[in-house]
């Protein structure tokens, strides 16, 4: 279940990603059965994670500070399965998404225009892809650093581990203390690989299906010959044989723009959850960061975590309400493209008349935007993400309030 190999960094980046987690395609039934094991492992990577993050959170529940560092891990880790769930259910959708994409998209034949839309669309999509990498990483080395700076100089029995596990055991003594540390690290990585590797395939799956509709309309726009050629033509025989040839190019134009749509619709059927869970949590996540930088009790290597985190998911949310408003703006330019066709150009007969009328079609078809939306309730644009900022420092600002009621009565 693949197709040819594309050469593009962030599709590279992001398929090796997507792999680790265990969602992509396969060659042959030895790949199939490592990424059913590797996807078993995210599974079991995300279930522990919120397993020991509840734990925690229940018996830090008298201390507010606290409280809200381990809800913020415990809502990042239950925003990963949310997603790891509602893709493992329209899985096959999925990777018939990604295969669709690397057939008609990546691997056809372009030309010289065509290739330079290509070119900007792969620099768009290597930008987000390197800037949600980093910051990921970031957040991932911040978890682990600090309990590193934290154990220098320590005894056995004062040494932390990256998340406390409230056990019985000795965990703070040789060897448990570094098997226990192991296995954080692993669940750690794979939990932060799954945050934000759903997100940049879809946001390179909307730039990519946007720079399809930009070539669209550049095909449209050269339907017909300029002026320039038409002067170069002698009678009307070369105009109308031209004109048969422009409404077989129209016809595939209207077959692309079919495509388009049913690709755009099998999308939103896939991620349109995905987006939902997004847009209702990142609000509570930002806002809880922001605490955590600019008004929690924490030392520079737990602010630095926080630092990462509010970065990448500003990142992260900017790069998906970018990548839908692209979808929504480009289609909707298909029918100015149509429009700016040349169809005055064409003569009056029978195809031409013809072509006239499906050139209409196509700007009536194109009023009804493309778009991905949040289960149906609202198409997913910039807006939203001014939406979901100013809701997030409406959040920021009660909690200060309550921050601020909680010092006064632990000084009473």
């Amino acid at each position: 279940m693949s197709a040819k190999t594309y050469t593009d960094v962030s599709i590279r980046l992001s398929a090796f990603f997507m792999r680790f987690v265990g969602l992509w395609t396969w060659k042959n039934d030895k790949e199939q059965r490592w990424r059913n094991v590797t996807l078993g492992y995210t599974i079991w990577s995300v279930c522990l994670g919120i397993f020991i993050e509840i734990r925690d959170l229940y018996y830090s529940r008298h201390d507010f500070s606290a409280f809200l560092y381990i809800t913020c891990n415990v809502l990042s880790t239950i925003m990963v399965l949310i997603k790891l769930l509602i893709i493992l259910i329209h899985r096959m959708e999925f990777l018939e998404l990604i295969l669709f994409m690397e057939k008609h998209f990546w691997n056809a034949e372009y030309d010289y225009h065509e290739k330079n839309i290509l070119a900007s669309v792969r620099r768009t999509c290597i930008s987000f892809t390197i800037v949600v990498t980093l910051t990921g990483h970031g957040a991932i080395m911040g978890y682990l650093i600090t309990p590193i700076i934290h154990n220098m100089g320590k005894n056995e029995s004062d040494r932390i581990l990256p998340f406390n596990m409230w056990l019985n055991w000795p965990l703070a003594i040789s060897p448990y203390f570094e098997l226990m540390f192991f296995v954080q690290v692993i669940t750690l990585y794979s939990v932060g690989i799954s945050y934000f590797c759903f997100d940049n395939i879809l946001c390179i799956i909307n730039v990519h299906t946007s720079g399809q509709f930009r070539i669209l309309q550049y095909r449209l726009t050269k339907l017909y010959q300029t002026d320039a050629e038409t002067k170069d033509q002698n009678g009307n025989t070369c105009l109308k044989k031209r004109v048969n040839k422009s409404y077989e190019i129209l016809k595939n134009c209207v077959r692309q723009h079919q495509s388009l749509i049913d690709y755009c619709m099998r999308l939103e059927n896939v991620f349109t959850l995905v987006i939902l869970a997004q847009v209702l949590i990142f609000s509570v996540l930002i806002c809880l960061f922001g605490y955590q930088i600019f008004l929690a009790q924490a030392n520079t290597a737990r602010r630095s975590i926080f630092i990462f985190l509010i970065t990448g998911s500003m990142s992260l949310l900017l790069m998906f309400t970018y990548s839908c408003h692209g979808l929504i703006e480009q289609s909707d330019k298909v029918g100015v493209a149509a429009y700016s066709a040349p169809w005055t150009l064409m003569p009056m007969n029978k195809v031409g008349r013809m072509l006239r009328n499906d050139l209409m079609m196509v700007i009536v078809r194109s009023k009804r935007v493309c778009c991905v939306t949040a289960n149906g309730f609202f198409p997913i644009s910039l807006d939203t993400y001014s939406t979901i900022i100013s809701t997030a420092m409406s959040y920021f600002t009660l909690l200060r309030q309550r921050s601020e009621e909680v010092d006064e009565t632990s000084q009473q």
